[in-house]
């Protein structure tokens, strides 16, 4: 059975494939998940879903690496790599083979796995700061009374609630072609006729 999501702010509209919630917004799942699920239907897989699969993953890489190291078939050789981040000398099984294939600038498991959540910790505090700001721009602006700077940051305020929801960009809609409706709309067409 699902687990509805009990929230007061926001309700969406996706739902996750593999822990069955329902009315998920789209900041619940990456950008590239919801592309391809706009694009195909595909079945989503909500950021938690995919975090904890690839935390299941690393634990069996790391029981199969320390399988193969007792056995003595290990592929990995002794050989030991400086971090990008920390400055450590570790083995090879520390890192990834993307990393490695980074040479001087590959990163261990653990500094890659903490960059990963501060971004994703700033990137959430990051729009809720711009949301928290506006609003108090909209408070200040109801002090003032400027209407036009009013509806200017309340259609900001709109966009960043609504790229929260639906995990959708805002377009900024563009001004040139401005007055080409007449051109649109044939303006012209019957010159020359009697």
């Amino acid at each position: 059975m699902s687990t509805p999501v009990v929230t007061d702010k926001w309700a969406g509209n996706f739902d996750c494939s593999i822990c069955r919630r329902k009315r998920l917004v789209g900041s619940e799942f990456s950008s590239k998940a919801l592309e391809r699920f706009r694009k195909t239907g595909s079945a989503l897989k909500c950021k938690k879903c995919v975090s904890e699969q690839e935390t299941k993953e690393r634990e069996a890489a790391a029981k199969r690496r320390a399988a193969s190291e007792t056995s003595g078939t290990g592929s990995l050789g002794n050989e030991k790599h400086v971090c990008a981040s920390c400055k450590n000398s570790l083995p090879q099984a520390d890192y990834n083979r993307n990393q490695l294939a980074k040479k001087e600038k590959a990163r261990c498991r653990k500094c890659v796995e903490k960059a990963i959540q501060n971004e994703e910790a700033g990137r959430k505090s990051s729009r809720e700061d711009k949301i928290s700001d506006l609003k108090k721009k909209i408070e200040q602006m109801n002090l003032k009374g400027d209407i036009k700077e009013k509806v200017r940051l309340e259609s900001e305020l709109s966009a960043l609630e609504a790229e929260h929801v639906t995990g959708l960009k805002p377009i900024k809609m563009s001004s040139a072609g401005r007055g080409s409706w007449r051109a649109r709309a044939g303006r012209g067409r019957g010159r020359g006729r009697k």
